[in-house]
């Protein structure tokens, strides 16, 4: 592997260069400096490189100029910018020009960066195993689509974006590997009936689903590509609040009209809360396909799957769910995107799911104090505190007057 640092200031570059050297000894990594040598993005040959990380602005930059003229090169690998400032809209912007990732530099995180890379080294390589699921699967029956690259490979789940023949969208593509005598069976079953009733959901923040289905040894679900970013990269900082109860508005419909088909979401959080162009929220990655990977993975190794900061307290002591269980996630979330930080923290996972059955809520700050009683009902311990539906909690969230 090779990458390239793009930065004119050489202690960033150092910082980033030690960093990456951390956990890629034997990778060589290339600097430049554009102000020092007068280069232009023309002039960077970026298929030779697997990864590049470049600084915004340039000097004398207008508009992502280096960003995308280095994203319309032919076989360009992933690009993660690092800006100056640290601006919900820059970053939105940044992953619409064409940016893997995003990252204020003033808020470069060590084990951020080192997840964001390790995910995005699958970018733009052709993958066999990918090409020969869709040959088996919707690309392959339909002809309608084309393999364009991997957006993501793990080791239950993977992630392709293919382009429809017909009117030139993209398509995503989530693949999840059924793991033979691992007692899935049931699960596929129940994934297909559930993935059934989401793609008959005509909703503004529902993901459209546009075909599903099992070939060979893997599900698949074929769904509306969604380019602009997900929650996490906005939630540098606390949202405005109006902007805040703006999101949590959409994401209450969203549950509201999963619940009313039967649905739990089972794992929301900010990576499942995607964004469109137009900044209108898409719920995606229900439960069951989370379930269907959770299994495997208890399978596997016996590890605990997931993150725990958004569980309720009856997930994560693996008690039965109902509707409330999303509502409460939505109540970290909620917290979350008013504060900028989790309500709950630990050194652990079994610490963090202790402190949302035990630990007294957290307190809000004075300007934030009329939210309280919202989020007392939202988040409350003890189910039987919380709103009974999503329908009465987005009644609350319409009333609200911020």
């Amino acid at each position: 592997m090779r990458f390239l640092i793009i930065d004119d200031d050489e202690e960033f570059r150092r910082v980033l260069k030690y960093y990456l050297a951390v956990n890629w000894s034997d990778t060589p990594i290339e600097e430049i400096s554009p102000a020092d040598r007068n280069i232009t993005p023309e002039q960077i040959e970026a298929e030779q490189y697997d990864t590049i990380f470049l600084s915004y602005p340039m000097r004398g930059e207008f508009g992502f100029q280096w960003l995308r003229e280095l994203r319309a090169q032919n076989m360009c690998p992933p690009v993660i910018l690092f800006a100056q400032d640290s601006n919900e809209f820059l970053a939105v912007d940044s992953i619409k020009a064409g940016a893997a990732s995003y990252f204020p530099k003033q808020k470069l995180r060590y084990k951020r960066l080192i997840r964001i890379i390790r995910a995005e080294l699958g970018v733009g390589v052709t993958s066999s195993t990918g090409l020969h699921f869709m040959q088996q699967s919707a690309l392959g029956r339909g002809q309608n689509y084309r393999y364009l690259e991997t957006l993501h490979s793990g080791e239950f789940s993977s992630i392709y974006v293919a382009k429809n023949l017909l009117d030139d969208s993209r398509v995503a593509f989530k693949v999840l590997r059924q793991v033979p005598d691992g007692g899935s069976d049931h699960l596929f079953d129940r994934f297909l009936q559930e993935y059934e009733l989401i793609a008959s959901i005509d909703h503004p923040n529902v993901v459209k689903i546009f075909d599903l289905g099992v070939a060979d040894d893997h599900a698949y679900i074929a769904m509306e590509y969604l380019p602009a970013g997900n929650l996490a990269l906005r939630l540098n900082e606390p949202l405005e609040p109006a902007l805040a109860v703006r999101y949590a508005q959409q994401i209450a419909a969203a549950l509201s009209v999963i619940h009313g088909f039967g649905i739990l979401h089972r794992d929301l959080k900010p990576s499942n809360i995607m964004f469109r162009d137009d900044d209108t929220i898409a719920l995606i990655d229900f439960g069951l396909a989370k379930q269907m990977e959770l299994e495997a993975a208890l399978t596997g190794n016996g590890q605990i799957f997931g993150t725990p900061y958004y569980m309720s307290p009856e997930q994560g002591h693996g008690n039965a769910l109902d509707v409330r269980s999303d509502i409460y996630s939505l109540g970290c979330l909620f917290y979350e995107m008013l504060v900028g930080r989790r309500p709950f923290v630990a050194s652990s996972a079994m610490g963090i799911i202790y402190k949302h059955a035990h630990s007294a809520r957290p307190q809000l700050d004075a300007d934030l104090r009329l939210f309280s009683k919202l989020l007392g009902k939202m988040y409350a311990a003890d189910p039987h505190q919380r709103y009974a539906s999503t329908d009465q909690l987005l009644d609350d969230l319409t009333t609200l007057r911020v």
